[in-house]
């Protein structure tokens, strides 16, 4: 019983949360970027602050690391605490390399 409870405390002190700068600036780069992480592999929690355009992510420590959560909004066409992302996604609104993008009306935000 004492390895069994152990190991349930070990769990639980490897639950971290990071800020994580990026720039969405709207609606549906807030939805994109939640909904895209939550599945990532070790994250418990994702909330997005547009005010601020920072992501706070709760995660598993023994699953993922910060690193791999940066690579993960990369991939989801953001940057990451300054780090670029390699391709530019093309999609309802999308950010090009100079850090502006396009949005359709009603996403949240004034144009």
């Amino acid at each position: 019983m004492f390895l069994v409870m152990g190991a349930n405390a070990q769990k639980a002190s490897s639950t971290q949360v990071v800020s994580i700068q990026t720039n969405g600036t709207c609606q549906s780069c807030k939805n994109k970027i939640e909904q895209g992480l939550a599945y990532e592999k070790g994250v418990k929690d994702v909330s997005y602050d547009l005010a601020t355009a920072i992501v706070k992510v709760t995660y598993n420590a023994g699953k993922t690391d910060v690193a791999k959560l940066r690579l993960a909004i990369n991939k989801l066409g953001f940057t990451a605490d300054g780090q670029k992302p390699e391709t530019e996604k093309k999609d309802d609104c999308h950010h090009k390399k100079e850090e502006k993008h396009s949005c359709k009306e009603g996403d949240g935000h004034k144009h």
